[in-house]
């Protein structure tokens, strides 16, 4: 990591503490240089905006959390279990996220009243749902599963928000019964997908 990045990953550090912390709109540019140690003139050649700031977050956590490169590699070599698996991971909630999702909900909140942090929500969301799609289509290929296939993306999609929302408003409730059931319903939609991809006129 070069000076340059490291500058920027304080910055995204600092940024996402205080978010967490204060929220979106409580937050100013001073405090995330004060709370990084970068002067504001420089922030600004590193960020143009504060929604800058908010797009790196959202890419960085996005990317990470979607695995996409271990998934398209799953696909490639017809490894069905890993790609169920990684579509069980999209959906069951992180216990390693120490903001317990806050931040994420607190991006969402902006992202109806922010023209351009929706805009980058749509983005990542267009990607993970583009991402979901191909999982889908390895488990069970066929033009005329496709309409099926895209909303059950869309019911995944909707489940891990779901999830998110309901750890937020209820943070000490044993999740493990709703997300076995979730889990459940996905797997058993899948199945269904693929028996039918398998009856004749089906490419399985």
């Amino acid at each position: 990591m070069n000076k340059g990045e490291e500058r920027r990953w304080r910055v995204i550090a600092a940024a996402r503490k205080l978010f967490i912390d204060n929220g979106f709109h409580a937050t100013g540019i001073a405090q995330i240089a004060r709370e990084s140690g970068v002067a504001v003139g420089q922030l600004y050649r590193d960020f143009a905006a504060k929604e800058d700031i908010v797009a790196a977050i959202v890419n960085a956590d996005c990317r990470s959390f979607m695995a996409a490169d271990a998934l398209r590699l799953a696909i490639q070599d017809g490894q069905e279990h890993e790609v169920r698996d990684w579509i069980r991971q999209f959906v069951m909630p992180d216990e390693d996220d120490e903001d317990d999702g806050r931040l994420f909900a607190e991006i969402i909140a902006e992202a109806a009243r922010n023209a351009r942090v929706a805009a980058i929500f749509e983005s990542i969301h267009d990607d993970v749902r583009v991402l979901m799609l191909d999982a889908l289509a390895m488990l069970a290929s066929g033009d005329a599963l496709a309409v099926r296939r895209a909303a059950l993306a869309d019911a995944i999609l909707t489940m891990s928000l779901g999830l998110l929302h309901h750890r937020l408003v209820r943070p000490r409730s044993d999740m493990t019964p709703l997300v076995t059931t979730l889990l459940g319903i996905i797997d058993r939609e899948i199945d269904a997908l693929r028996r039918e991809a398998r009856l004749p006129g089906g490419e399985r």
